[in-house]
């Protein structure tokens, strides 16, 4: 499945409704070209109760992704916004709180949210790098 940001954020308010009870805000979302890193959730400051400012939803449109594989990473991603919204973690990091959590969405739901994924069988999507790229970078 190729990656767009309407596909992500199509994708962002189905979870949200489906494992969060629509309680979080939709973020700026936006593509990565990183094969190293499938996801990421950031927040500029977070600020009195419940208001982060500047959140911000990024995904890997480097592979070519299995739906169940782009889900799990986009709920891993939402589980972040999740804790720091609610204050939980305002580091977003993978601590107790976030293992807690995505222990119990996968118990209840049969997701598969972990702290990493195995992209190694994977394809590249037409969004990712040509080679020669990278050799140009190299030498």
């Amino acid at each position: 499945m190729e990656i767009t940001t309407e596909l992500l954020t199509e994708k962002f308010r189905e979870y949200n409704r489906l494992y969060f009870n629509n309680e979080l805000y939709l973020p700026r979302m936006r593509l990565l070209k990183s094969f190293r890193m499938c996801g990421y959730f950031s927040c500029k400051k977070i600020i009195g109760r419940r208001r982060l400012r500047g959140e911000r939803l990024e995904v890997t449109c480097y592979y070519d992704w299995p739906e169940d594989a782009l889900r799990d990473v986009i709920v891993h991603e939402m589980i972040h916004y999740y804790l720091a919204f609610k204050h939980i973690d305002n580091d977003l990091t993978h601590g107790e709180a976030f293992h807690e959590m995505s222990e119990d969405l996968n118990n209840k739901y049969g997701l598969h949210v972990t702290e990493r994924i195995d992209t190694s069988d994977f394809k590249p999507s037409s969004c990712a790098p040509k080679l020669g790229y990278y050799l140009s970078k190299i030498f």
